[in-house]
């Protein structure tokens, strides 16, 4: 080679460009305005530096990244935006990774600037100050900044409304956890962070209030190491999904492990983790990254606050696991097309902050500016945030005084100890103040004992015996200003509310499970007064146990009361004469329970979880969660948005559930009443869908029809199967 010939036509090549450069447009040298501080929800408009053509040369563009592009998160999904960007306007990228927040990051911002890329763009709120640095120092280049709020003439910041996808992850997650204990692994206290697990526990709690949301903090974007050692602690403490603000998949990874599952986030992680991954609020950067460096080329782009949304589909969500059940589907889709649509959004009111106060009225929305300053949780997330949050107009300033009024004795392991335990729960949630009155009897007493505590101040009152119905509508009507709450009536008034639990769904699972564990195919009810209540419970139960062994008939013997241990301990002895090798009762003792113990027979308790009574015998039994329900009306007689609406929560919401089953219970068993249990609990199945015969033969609900609502309130016949009568 002749490389002198070679070094003159290096000369001249040189010579060339100096000349062809000259002839090019001079460079604005005007300085742009002072960065400003705004919300990002607030676009600006401002004169733009001068735009290089199209036809002049090719846009060159930068990206600056916290983390590796390896992290299948965040950086991840930027860096498809770059590819996508190249792909469509075919530009000239480059990147840097693994840049830290602080001076490196704006060394590196300000290298790429040197180097002549005319539009630089920094994906990480903590590089915000470098990027305006050095955007006053290069007034000729293009910067966009993501995640942060200040802008100049040649910055912009770009964002999306990532909380309506995480709002509809929590709608899967609320609707699939078991625990009601979801985990979600966090990166900084910013209100971002923030903001993505408030609309998460708004999305799990709107399916399924008894869920919380359980926030452990890193204090890091990325760290694969600690990532994963807060989920593990968190599956520890007993969360069965786990959720995340994170860049990597190591949280996927360890909820995988462990046989849980999760919701991912930034990409699609099913993709790199598998099916436990239900689905994952993403970004799509790569439209918003072209249609910027088009408009920059074209001559026409300004300086902008940019928060896309759904709409936008900057964000979304992810396909669905095939673990999704399709009614969930349905339901997010629902939720979707709502948002989509602007008929809501994830932050409108009633919205309570984390103690319970009314943070957000109903029919207020929050403002973008409140939102991209968000500080405080939400109620159900359980974890340390910031701030706290505001208190509506019209939340209570003090705390009201609750009362309870009991049929029973708190002692009596059934229906008043289950209630008094969830006024120990409200005072726990709450720290209100209660008090109660026990064995109170239905009738003018129970009249006497509700009017002296309005008389005494409550606030509050709640009657649980259905025979307190009528001295509950009396009172109220002397007091309007105290708030009543009966259990089990029907009777309402502008303050009077009811309440009640969906039992027919846990004695439906407990009927499955003495069908599968007698082997005489005689089961006995001890039932307490033939109301409708008690008639549904029943069939339930005999259609439960039924279900598994058509052969068995339930013999029931009524002992008209609630609590009578000597009654209940004779209805149990004469239906173990009568054949009876496994007895449920409807009554508030566990003296049914010991005769079975002492007789080697099984039972099936109710209201409470008493395992030590009958060791041998409990197999299972329909139990109460009443809590759930006390801190919810109370909070809502707080915060001013209490309604009289009647309550019928059931296995859902969490008001009941089944008591976990004896040791002599097989796994078998077991697994089918859970499989009947969640089938109950997504809708699917109904206990009450016919055909339905009643005791006579008479078919009483047509193949593939449910009974409403009202016609299970007013149970009246007995299903085939139950060998016995209705007293009259």
């Amino acid at each position: 080679m002749n490389h002198k010939r070679t070094g003159q036509w290096v000369v001249i090549m040189l010579i060339l460009a100096m000349l062809l450069a000259s002839c090019s447009p001079a460079a604005p040298t005007a300085a742009p305005a002072t960065p400003t501080t705004k919300s990002a929800a607030q676009p600006t408009s401002t004169i733009a530096p001068a735009q290089p053509k199209a036809a002049e040369k090719k846009l060159k563009v930068a990206f600056v990244y916290v983390a590796p592009i390896g992290d299948l998160g965040w950086t991840w999904a930027h860096d498809q935006g770059r590819l996508m960007l190249e792909k469509e306007l075919g530009v000239e990228t480059a990147y840097m990774e693994n840049v830290p927040e602080g001076p490196d990051a704006e060394r590196v911002i300000r290298d790429f600037a040197q180097k002549g890329y005319d539009l630089i763009i920094t994906t990480s709120f903590g590089f915000m100050d470098p990027t305006v640095t050095v955007a006053a120092e290069f007034p000729d280049k293009w910067f966009v900044h993501v995640s942060g709020y200040k802008t100049a003439a040649n910055l912009s910041t770009i964002f999306g409304r990532m909380y309506q996808p995480r709002y509809l992850s929590g709608l899967v997650a609320g609707k699939m956890t078991k625990t009601n204990k979801i985990g979600y692994v966090a990166a900084f206290p910013i209100p971002e962070v923030i903001r993505g697990i408030n609309a998460f526990t708004l999305g799990v709690r709107a399916v399924n209030p008894s869920a919380t949301v359980q926030v452990v903090w890193t204090q890091t974007w990325f760290d694969p190491v600690k990532e994963k050692e807060a989920a593990v602690a968190l599956l520890d403490a007993g969360c069965d999904i786990i959720a995340q603000h994170q860049d990597t998949t190591e949280p996927q990874k360890a909820a995988q492990e462990r046989g849980a599952l999760s919701i991912g986030y930034d990409s699609d992680m099913a993709s790199f983790v598998g099916d436990t991954v239900l689905t994952s609020p993403v970004w799509n950067w790569g439209p918003k990254y072209i249609q910027i460096a088009r408009a920059i080329m074209d001559g026409t782009y300004k300086s902008e606050s940019y928060w896309g949304s759904m709409k936008e589909g900057i964000t979304n969500l992810a396909p669905f696991s095939p673990r999704v059940p399709d009614d969930v589907k349905k339901l997010v889709e629902e939720k979707k097309q709502a948002i989509l649509s602007g008929q809501t959004d994830v932050f409108c009111g009633p919205i309570n902050g984390q103690d319970g106060t009314l943070a957000i009225p109903a029919g207020v929305c929050m403002k973008d500016e409140d939102m991209l300053s968000m500080d405080w949780f939400v109620e159900g997330v359980k974890g340390e945030a910031p701030g706290k949050a505001p208190q509506a107009a019209g939340a209570a300033t003090t705390k009201p005084k609750v009362a309870f009024i009991y049929v029973g004795p708190t002692g009596d392991m059934g229906w008043t100890y289950a209630h008094d335990q969830g006024r120990l729960y409200l005072e726990k949630q709450l720290g209100v103040e209660t008090a109660y009155s026990e064995l109170v009897a239905e009738g003018p007493d129970s009249t006497r004992v509700i009017r002296d505590y309005a008389q005494k101040g409550y606030n509050i009152i709640f009657a649980t015996s259905f025979g307190y119905m009528d001295s509950v509508i009396e009172v109220a009507k002397e007091f309007p200003k105290v708030i009543f709450e009966h259990c089990t009536g029907y009777q309402t008034a502008p303050n009077v509310g009811i309440y009640d639990g969906r039992g027919y769904q846990g004695w439906y699972l407990a009927g499955i499970t003495a069908g599968k564990m007698t082997k005489k195919n005689v089961i006995g009810y001890i039932a307490p007064y033939p109301i409708p209540e008690v008639i549904r419970n029943m069939n339930a139960f005999t259609l439960g146990a039924r279900s598994v062994n058509p052969n068995v008939e339930v013999r029931p013997v009524w002992i008209f009361s609630w609590v009578d241990p000597i009654k209940e301990r004779e209805a149990a002895q004469a239906l173990l004469d009568q054949g009876a090798d496994v007895i449920a009762r409807e009554s508030d003792s566990t003296e049914p329970d010991k005769l079975a113990q002492e007789n080697k027979i099984y039972c099936i308790g109710y209201n409470a979880y008493q395992p030590d009574v009958a060791p041998d015998a409990l197999l299972t039994a329909p139990i109460w969660h009443w809590g759930i329900y006390y801190e919810k009306a109370v909070r809502d007689v707080m915060n001013g948005t209490w309604t009289n609406a009647p309550v019928w929560w059931g296995l859902k919401e969490g008001l009941l559930e089944l008591a976990p089953f004896g040791k002599m219970v097989p796994t078998d068993v077991q697994a089918l009443v859970e499989k009947e249990k969640q089938r109950i609990i997504s809708g699917e199945f109904d206990v009450f869908v016919g055909p339905i015969k009643d005791n006579t033969g008479k078919e009483r609900v047509p193949a593939g029809v449910t009974m409403t609502d009202e016609e299970k309130l007013a149970f009246d016949w007995l299903v085939e199967g139950v060998n016995g009568t209705i007293p009259q």
